[in-house]
């Protein structure tokens, strides 16, 4: 197999098993609420993972182009996402309040841990095997097999934990995941990558300096934005069963949802090659904001669900357009630190940031006063795009 073709296939294979995760503990959300575990410790614990997978992607990044190890660093990642599998499992079968927290914040600890791997290591792989004018698409094929895990995984996991047990269902899908680690690392096994030199007189951040007038304000919008999806995200699943009362349709609303951005991805990193990633990022950010508040404010059932799905549209689209993006301002040898420092920095902990806050103002707002600051939060990002420069070197990509 063409060495380019194998690195799409397998990192592929990688997104699936990664994103069906990051919807892991949003599904799980709504049986720990029934365990006596409230929404605000939900957030808290939502974010733990989340703050983790923030504060190790720019460090893995620059282990993974100083040592080329980038199979062997992500085949590590999905090994602590398989540990955090099990420490979930052990957190329904051991009862006590307080023994529940216990193995719920280790199990976050490892999940955040194990989700720092994929993204900076995942893009790298393709924006060195692809050139720069390609990379943005194969992103986004990559990026839909990511949204597929991400759609099917909410409706597979309700299925399995209610006709399973939620201590059994868990068990399955973590020995799954291990099976296909093992197929996606030895898959990229064969993909060849230079370490990157890099003098010991040069630190990470002078390396990047020339692209942080991109990189930074481009940081800024991500984390802000990230605020608002990673939040919906988190308490839709609840916030779906508190209007409708059932874990099948919740799972079924999030699957269909989130499935539109199986088609997304791809359009958007052709997209982001054809008119550059700022031009993208503009219109994602503006549209999904548009068309979360209409989901908020509209009560039918049907609107609700082709609005939440617009959402989902648009909102999931930041892997080939934002390390697209990337991979279009900066060089070649810092495209992992780049990556951890946009996706890393700017999404996961804006996302964490904004776990914690939905918690608080979903107990004492109640679930549409909580959900609507969220739809605020995207208020604020799209105003935010006017911090974002005209990059020359971007749009002559295009």
């Amino acid at each position: 197999m063409k060495e380019s073709n194998r690195a799409l296939v397998f990192t592929s294979l990688g997104h699936f098993v990664n994103d069906g995760f990051l919807v892991l503990f949003p599904v799980l959300s709504m049986y720990y609420l029934s365990l006596g575990i409230n929404a605000t410790a939900i957030g808290i614990l939502g974010a733990v993972y989340n703050f983790l997978s923030g504060f190790l992607g720019a460090p893995i990044g620059r282990m993974g182009d100083r040592s080329g190890k980038y199979a062997e660093l992500m085949f590590l990642g999905f090994l602590l996402i398989f540990l955090s599998g099990l420490f979930y499992v052990l957190s329904f079968l051991i009862p006590g309040i307080l023994i529940r927290y216990v193995f719920v914040s280790l199990a976050s600890l490892f999940l955040g841990s194990g989700l720092g791997f994929y993204h900076p290591l995942g893009g790298a792989i393709l924006q060195h095997t692809y050139r720069k004018e390609e990379a943005p698409k194969a992103l986004g094929i990559n990026g839909s097999m990511g949204s597929l895990g991400r759609a099917i995984a909410p409706y597979i996991l309700v299925v399995m934990l209610d006709d399973l047990g939620v201590s059994r269902g868990l068990l399955a899908v973590s020995l799954l995941t291990l099976l296909l680690s093992f197929i996606t690392y030895y898959g990229l096994k064969g993909v060849k990558f230079e370490p990157q030199s890099v003098s010991s007189s040069t630190s990470q951040a002078s390396s990047l300096r020339p692209y942080m007038y991109v990189l930074l304000p481009l940081t800024v919008i991500v984390f802000v934005r990230s605020m608002f999806i990673a939040g919906v995200q988190l308490f839709a699943p609840s916030y779906l069963f508190e209007l409708y009362r059932s874990h099948y349709v919740a799972g079924v609303f999030l699957t269909i949802s989130y499935a539109t951005a199986i088609v997304g991805q791809p359009y958007f990193g052709r997209l982001t090659s054809q008119k550059g990633g700022r031009f993208v990022v503009i219109v994602t950010t503006l549209l999904s904001t548009l068309f979360y508040l209409t989901f908020l404010f509209l009560k039918n059932y049907y609107a609700q669900l082709l609005s939440f799905a617009l959402f989902a549209f648009f909102a999931f689209s930041g892997f080939p357009n934002l390390l697209g993006y990337v991979s279009q301002v900066v060089d070649r040898s810092v495209f992992a630190r780049a990556n951890g420092v946009v996706w890393s920095y700017g999404n996961m902990l804006g996302g964490a940031l904004g776990m914690i806050l939905g918690g608080p103002a979903v107990s004492y707002f109640g679930y549409f006063y909580g959900m609507l600051v969220y739809g605020l939060l995207g208020v604020v990002s799209s105003a935010l795009l006017l911090m974002l420069p005209a990059t020359k070197k971007a749009e002559a990509q295009a």
